[in-house]
């Protein structure tokens, strides 16, 4: 008698999806919401660092950025756990801005000559193992695969 002695593979949870406003208090409506997603799930804390990093450059872009014309506009993201990677999306209505096509930043020559931000796309790409964006009927699509560990 044969029997399958294989361990089935344990099944992820389906993506967290969230909208919050283009606000400053959604960075921290969004950070608390993917913690507790991510609530026991074999996460490590070098993992975690780096996706709220992501999150929140994401986000303050966003708030910052993508809507000069004012107003209140939502920000959608999905978050989904697979097996060794996490996978951020971060879907707006604004305008058009392709991450991955900035130019990098000059740095200062001196600690008196620096000035505070601009780094936050350098540290995106260098936290993720992969970026991607892309511009679909009037919207930025911008995701982030990241390791779990």
């Amino acid at each position: 008698m044969l029997t399958d002695s294989a361990t089935p593979l344990p099944t992820q949870p389906p993506p967290l999806r969230l909208c919050v406003p283009n606000v400053l208090a959604s960075v921290e409506t969004a950070r608390q919401a993917v913690r507790s997603y991510l609530e026991g799930a074999a996460i490590s804390p070098r993992a975690m660092f780096r996706l709220e990093l992501v999150l929140e450059e994401s986000l303050m872009n966003r708030v910052w950025h993508a809507f000069p014309q004012g107003g209140t506009h939502d920000i959608e993201l999905q978050l989904s756990l697979q097996p060794d990677t996490l996978a951020l999306c971060v879907e707006d209505e604004g305008i058009a801005f392709d991450p991955l096509q900035a130019p990098p930043r000059q740095t200062a020559a001196t600690l008196a000559e620096t000035e505070p931000g601009g780094l936050g796309l350098l540290l995106t790409r260098r936290s993720a193992l992969s970026c991607a964006y892309e511009r679909r009927d009037g919207r930025n699509r911008f995701t982030a695969i990241l390791s779990r560990q």
